[in-house]
């Protein structure tokens, strides 16, 4: 019998207010370990403030997280990355000036080079961690198939290249989960393909993801379960041809 997967991000009655407005407004669920959430909605429901919250880049006013057994609740991003929990954003963020893989390296975490003593002392303290992250980066690079790129600058990188370095940047810190901000934006049908079965593969090996995604298509080929958020709340959770069918679901994204 096949093991059943466990929580391991469990967000519970979340809200964030903006004056009047509910952003979102106590919103619950959990995500299993090994598995892509998708979380959707349509425009303005709250999905990117959620993921804002999850990620530690926005504060919220009441609720909590839980990510792994730890309450995370209201941690600075780099803290929560610390943990384990890394977040691409809508607009790639790429260093345009740097080459693909200087900017895979300074995702890299603990480069001794860079603290004060790190500094002081010679190449011979921190040349081997170098080297180490060099190989990491490279291996990366060789996995999403962009090695002919390495010295290429990210920002001459096609909008579909760019959400992939997105993605291996990501990777570099070694998370056990990633917050997917609609990664395929822009990408073009093609590279999409690719960067799906990307995806999939990192989820058989154990990594755990939550995506907010709109093409819906694509959530139902990549994503079990499926979150749906409508005017701040989760009005909905299933495989997506369960919520697809739900009234409330089909009302959300009529009315808007």
């Amino acid at each position: 019998m096949e093991a059943q997967p466990k929580p391991i991000l469990a967000v519970s009655d979340v809200r964030r207010d903006y004056g009047g407005l509910k952003a979102v407004d106590g919103a619950s669920f959990s995500a299993m370990q090994g598995r892509i959430t998708g979380l959707i909605g349509p425009n303005g429901a709250g999905k990117s403030t959620l993921i804002g919250i999850i990620g530690g880049q926005i504060k919220p006013n009441a609720g909590s997280i839980t990510f792994d057994g730890r309450d995370i609740t209201g941690l600075a991003p780099h803290k929560i990355a610390g943990r384990g929990m890394v977040r691409t954003f809508q607009l790639s963020a790429e260093f345009t000036k740097l080459t693909v893989l200087e900017n895979l390296l300074v995702a890299a975490p603990d480069q001794k080079g860079e603290s004060l003593l790190g500094a002081e002392l010679s190449r011979l303290y921190w040349g081997r961690n170098e080297a180490a992250n060099v190989d990491a980066a490279r291996d990366v690079l060789d996995r999403f198939e962009m090695t002919p790129k390495e010295d290429e600058l990210a920002g001459n990188l096609s909008g579909g290249q760019k959400r992939l370095l997105e993605i291996m940047r990501a990777l570099m810190t070694k998370p056990t989960m990633l917050l997917l901000d609609e990664p395929f934006a822009g990408v073009n049908p093609t590279l999409a393909r690719q960067i799906e079965q990307y995806l999939l593969d990192l989820r058989d090996e154990g990594l755990s993801m939550i995506m907010v995604e709109h093409e819906l298509a694509v959530v139902e080929r990549l994503c079990e379960p499926v979150v749906v958020m409508a005017q701040g709340k989760v009005i909905s959770e299933g495989s997506m041809r369960d919520v697809s069918a739900r009234k409330e679901v089909l009302d959300a994204y009529l009315v808007g």
